[in-house]
């Protein structure tokens, strides 16, 4: 099932590493220019993806020799794509067989994708058989038990539930509710979270990389945990007594 005429099967598992690092960082990227505008209603949710991104690069440098871990990733990555197609192909039955070109668009960019991985979609295994962690399995093994609520807050977020119009978007007054068009204020611990996992997961992946990239970021990167983990802990201390209870993002760890 898998061919890669592009490269090797290690080239393609190391360009997925690489990828999802580099996705990280473009995140807290846009992390921070949330907050550079004095603004924070993007923040859960672009923690919620980078929850899952470094989580997902955390499970993958953990790899065995033959990339099982790599191989569940492509799987589940483009069974969805196969699941789109599917959903395209009954489209076009119901317009008589005839293919619109969006969607003539739409199955070659997925033929590309599958290409470029090595991966017949047909001969995919059903989402069952592909051995690829829950969320909830992958970010509590990166980041600790705590770390799942923050993604389920961010999901919130993404999806505009109940939850995130109450804080966010609604204010309750007396017999209803009123909008509210004010921009969330900034919060320091997505920041924070941020910091700590982009940098836990950057020092895991210099393990799987030669010895000269390790001696040139690894004491840097401990220095920069070291500050980020002393700054949650000043806040929360800053908290404490300023008596506000339960405001510790449960994706900061440590």
């Amino acid at each position: 099932m898998y061919s890669n005429p592009t490269g090797s099967r290690c080239e393609t598992y190391a360009a997925i590493r690489c990828g999802l690092l580099v996705r990280a960082c473009k995140l807290c990227m846009d992390l921070l220019a949330d907050v550079c505008v004095l603004k924070g209603h993007q923040q859960l949710a672009l923690n919620r993806e980078l929850i899952e991104t470094l989580a997902n690069l955390s499970y993958l440098c953990g790899d065995d020799e033959h990339g099982t871990r790599h191989l569940a990733f492509l799987q589940d990555s483009l069974i969805v794509e196969r699941e789109f197609l599917k959903v395209v192909e009954r489209q076009q039955m119901l317009n008589g067989g005839i293919e619109l070109p969006m969607e003539a668009r739409i199955r070659a960019s997925i033929d590309e994708t599958a290409q470029a991985a090595g991966v017949d979609l047909e001969q995919l295994p059903g989402r069952r058989r592909i051995n690829w962690p829950s969320a909830l399995d992958r970010i509590e093994m990166a980041f600790g038990r705590t770390a799942y609520p923050a993604f389920r807050t961010g999901s919130g977020a993404v999806q505009g539930t109940w939850h995130d119009l109450l804080r966010n978007h609604l204010v309750q007054v007396d017999g209803g509710f009123e909008p509210n068009f004010q921009a969330a204020r900034p919060r320091p611990q997505p920041l924070l979270s941020a910091a700590i996992q982009l940098t836990t997961t950057a020092i895991t992946y210099l393990r799987r990389q030669p010895d000269v990239p390790q001696q040139i970021f690894n004491q840097p990167l401990a220095a920069v945990l070291g500050f980020a983990f002393r700054a949650d802990d000043l806040h929360e201390r800053w908290l404490s007594a300023c008596g506000v209870q339960h405001h510790r993002d449960p994706s900061v760890t440590g």
